[in-house]
């Protein structure tokens, strides 16, 4: 990873389970992450990096494996699509996520990409690469989520081949049996034996339990949410 102990990037992960959240100075001013995110170009910088090392990784697979046989599973928010808009309103509101809330914001389709993710995905089609998409955003989002994904040049079955939600009424967010779906579903489409090389996410659940051969890139989302990858961001 292109990263160190006193650099590392602050982005939102806005999951549909449990959080922990960074508390707001006051009603109306931004949580660190949130100002950071939407106003600071060194998080843009510090995504495209981790970015650029996953195509690095992609490349050195590609040049050993035959074009069709692998493929990358990436998060959605705050790893390929950020958030940031939802997250200000909350802060500038003195409120937190809420089921409701992350509905109505939905559907509104309007998350913007996570700078280099587009890129990274398009490099992995290019190289003979698949492209599954596994998020707790829940199945009633999933249209929403597609339309937001095709506004950004994202389309299903082009840039990405499998988008995965969790059922509504899924007691857990755990993605390990989505996971699972993601070469079963490839081979239903004409592409058996697929192999998951790498995984990209903002938080530690975006990667399986069980360690195997394949690598984590790690989105630094600030440890503002869920069981995050990288360190909490400091302030001051």
């Amino acid at each position: 990873m292109l990263k160190s102990p006193t650099s590392c990037a602050l982005a939102l992960a806005l999951m549909a389970g449990a959080c922990t959240t960074l508390e707001p100075a006051s009603v109306g001013e931004l949580k660190p992450g949130t100002d950071w995110v939407a106003n600071s170009p060194d998080w843009a910088s510090e995504a495209e990096a981790v970015f650029a090392e996953a195509t690095a990784y992609i490349d050195q697979i590609a040049a050993t494996r035959p074009s069709g046989s692998w493929g990358v599973i990436l998060d959605v928010d705050e790893t390929v699509m950020t958030n940031v808009t939802y997250q200000i309103e909350r802060d500038r509101t003195g409120t937190s996520y809420s089921p409701e809330t992350w509905y109505e914001w939905t559907q509104r389709e309007a998350a913007t990409l996570v700078p280099g993710a587009a890129d990274f995905i398009v490099h992995v089609n290019a190289k003979g690469g698949h492209i599954g998409l596994v998020t707790n955003r829940r199945d009633t989002e999933q249209l929403a989520t597609e339309r937001n994904l095709e506004t950004l040049g994202l389309r299903r079955h082009y840039e990405f081949q499998v988008l995965l939600t969790r059922a509504n009424t899924a007691p857990s967010s755990e993605k390990d049996a989505r996971f699972d779906l993601v070469p079963e579903i490839l081979a239903t489409q004409g592409f058996p034996d697929v192999e998951i090389v790498a995984y990209v996410g903002d938080n530690k659940g975006d990667q399986p339990a069980q360690a195997g051969d394949w690598k984590f890139f790690c989105i630094d989302q600030g440890g503002m949410y869920g069981d995050y990858c990288a360190e909490v961001p400091r302030s001051g």
